[in-house]
């Protein structure tokens, strides 16, 4: 056995056991790879195999195991379940020397490789390349290896500067990227050779759509997508509600359900699960829009967000405004407990806002035996302290919300103060408008002209400072939901509670408290004062008909929360 040294990139000087070959009879393990670009391109494994059989039976070894990994790359941080066999097998000195093609079949990184040849070289494992004619017994071979190391890596690192540049392109010319999303299709119908094109779709073999170039509509998958839309935002189903409900749910008269299609190589093509119903929601190329990721660089987070956005050539199966509402929902339930039903899930409109008078944390939605639905203290939950509050049954304590909301709503006085607010804002602009054109003509003296002018914007100024138009659309928008409160999924009736309320402090079962928002607060100023409607301050907190004083709640409702 022979000794030599190896400095690593970062400065570290590695001292390697090195094995004599020529010397024994030794126990060799091959190791092929092709990544999915090599696959398509031709690139062939039984090659590989031939060639590392050949030089072990040159060499009088003995090939006892042949590890394949097919359609995957060998950049860093790939996993690579066939390598990862290999090196758990290396250190149980299960074989002798690791026989390669090429060096960049084993690695394409350096810094991967050097640690892979430094490991394998602590359980003295030999290791060697083919077509390199690379000896890792000899300190020629490992000064080879670490220059042809060197290589692959700038080779990668190139591909993926060209594959980053090619990508962008194509998303703003308009054309998708990676595998043909589900739902679409190339059009080539009279020489289809997709999974769910023969006995599925019903187009087959019919003339062709167009030249494969731009992607059309598959008629069935498209149509299930569709769906997938139309249920989410219909209702309040989950994505695994929706899965389970396409797997029963017939897509013509003889009963044909819908199916993934499968990706050649990694899963076979079977019933629409769970995880297809999310890709398909949280997928804005189904708006006719293409995005661009991009592709992770050194040091990068590797997790898929898109960077750019461009208009597609293909056809949208949605509207832009669709899938925004659906990623607004989603963005609702991430943070909103739900119970789950086989039929529904159970969204709980003040989750969030809800909070409890003693201890001033959050109320949290549950469920009970029965289909029965509370809020409970997260103190109590939590266990993390003590908190005299109870279980609040969830109709009961959202049907005083709606109580609070009609109250703010009721007055008409409101209305009526922001339609002579508009009214009075006609009336000076008229006058000024009057002046100007007499002082244009010159009808006045330019002292009255003046004199007019200051008066106008003496009083227009508090005026314009109410936004009246923009106060009066917002006032409409929640009346009118507001008057159809029954009929709000349980998903709109949260929007609009955190459209008006900051914050909803309860003490037992009853609502002691209510801090607007921003929002609400041209609305409440205008209702002060007004016994019919609320006793309220000017820090918004409500308390008429609760059965407390205004010095009880507020001490009952923490300033700081």
């Amino acid at each position: 056995m022979q000794h030599v040294g190896t400095r690593s990139p970062d400065g570290h000087y590695t001292k390697l056991e090195v094995f004599n070959m020529s010397t024994s009879s030794l126990r060799a393990v091959g190791y092929r790879r092709v990544s999915m670009r090599e696959q398509v391109d031709g690139f062939s494994l039984d090659a590989q195999a031939n060639n590392i059989r050949q030089y072990v039976e040159s060499q009088g070894w003995q090939l006892v195991e042949l590890y394949t990994e097919a359609g995957i790359s060998a950049k860093k941080d790939s996993h690579r379940p066939a390598l990862e066999q290999l090196m758990k097998a290396a250190e149980q000195r299960r074989f002798d020397v690791v026989v390669v093609d090429k060096v960049d079949r084993f690695y394409r990184h350096l810094r991967g490789l050097l640690g892979a040849l430094d490991q394998l070289n602590n359980w003295n494992i030999a290791f060697v390349s083919v077509q390199e004619r690379l000896d890792f017994t000899t300190v020629w071979g490992k000064l080879t290896l670490t220059v042809l190391g060197t290589l692959a890596e700038i080779y990668i690192d190139n591909l993926r500067q060209e594959t980053r540049k090619g990508k962008l392109q194509r998303a703003r010319d308009g054309y998708w990227n990676g595998n043909i999303p589900y739902g679409y299709c190339h059009g080539l119908c009279s020489k289809c050779t997709e999974p769910n094109g023969k006995d599925y779709c019903p187009d087959f073999g019919k003339p062709d759509k167009g030249t494969g170039k731009v992607l059309v509509l598959h008629p069935v998958e498209s149509r299930v997508v569709r769906l997938v839309y139309d249920w989410y935002l219909g209702g309040i189903e989950s994505d695994g509600h929706i899965a389970k409900r396409l797997q029963d749910y017939p897509l013509s008269a003889s009963g044909l359900k819908a199916r993934t299609r499968g990706l050649p190589g990694q899963y076979l093509m079977g019933p629409i699960q769970k995880d297809s119903v999310r890709n398909m929601l949280t997928n804005i190329f189904y708006a006719g829009l293409v995005p661009y990721y991009g592709i992770p660089g050194k040091g990068e987070i590797t997790k898929r967000r898109i960077k750019e956005v461009f208009p597609g050539k293909h056809p949208a199966i949605i509207t832009r405004e669709e899938y925004d509402r659906v990623q607004e929902v989603r963005h609702v339930l991430s943070v909103t407990p739900r119970f789950h039903r086989p039929t529904q899930s159970r969204i709980y409109p003040l989750s969030g806002i809800l909070r409890c008078s003693y201890c001033g944390r959050k109320m949290r939605g549950s469920s009970g035996p029965r289909q029965t639905y509370y809020y409970r203290d997260t103190t109590r939950i939590e266990k993390s302290g003590e908190c005299p509050e109870h279980p609040v049954r969830a109709e009961v304590i959202e049907e005083q919300a709606l109580v609070w909301l009609q109250g703010v709503f009721r007055n008409q006085t409101v209305l009526e103060r922001y339609v002579e607010d508009t009214n009075q804002v006609k009336k000076i602009e008229a006058r000024y408008n009057r002046a100007k054109a007499l002082y244009i003509s010159e009808q006045i003296e330019e002292e009255i002209y003046l004199s007019e002018k200051a008066r106008y914007e003496k009083n227009i100024s508090p005026l314009r400072e109410k936004d009246n138009n923009a106060i009066m659309a917002s006032l409409f928008e929640m009346r009118s939901k507001l008057f159809a409160w029954q009929r709000l999924t349980h998903i709109e009736k949260r929007r609009l509670l955190q459209l008006v309320a900051e914050a909803v402090y309860i003490k037992g079962s009853v609502l002691v408290a209510v801090q607007p928002t921003i929002a609400l607060l041209p609305f409440t100023t205008q209702i002060i004062g007004d016994d019919e409607v609320s006793n309220s301050g000017l820090d918004g907190i409500r308390t008429r008909d609760l059965g407390l004083d205004r010095a009880a709640c507020l001490a009952a409702t923490p300033r700081d929360h």
